[in-house]
């Protein structure tokens, strides 16, 4: 599993990382940000996208919550200008037939 980084070639670099950082916390909130990302950092001692934090927060967040890595991975990327890729959700969005739509 590659980082949304990777192809636009920003990931490892300091911009990134610090945006990453930034959207995690604000995510997680300042206290639980920490004690996730210590979770995921124990669970998960070599990612194949690299051996950085960020590479082992992101590949563990990714095998638990998808979704989750792949909104701050975009929302980092909108951050420091770099897009976020598609606006398409990476799940298809299912219509509530509770709501009739």
């Amino acid at each position: 599993m590659s980082h949304l980084a990777t192809p636009l070639g920003l990931q490892g670099t300091a911009k990134f990382e610090a945006a990453y950082w930034k959207v995690f916390r604000s995510f997680f909130g300042e206290q639980n940000s920490q004690m996730v990302k210590a979770m995921l950092l124990a669970r998960v001692e070599a990612a194949d996208t690299g051996e950085g934090e960020i590479d082992r927060v992101c590949f563990g967040l990714r095998q638990t919550m998808g979704w989750a890595a792949d909104a701050i991975e975009r929302r980092a990327l909108a951050e420091i200008g770099a897009g976020g890729g598609s606006d398409k959700p990476s799940r298809p969005v299912v219509s509530d037939p509770l709501k009739g739509s």
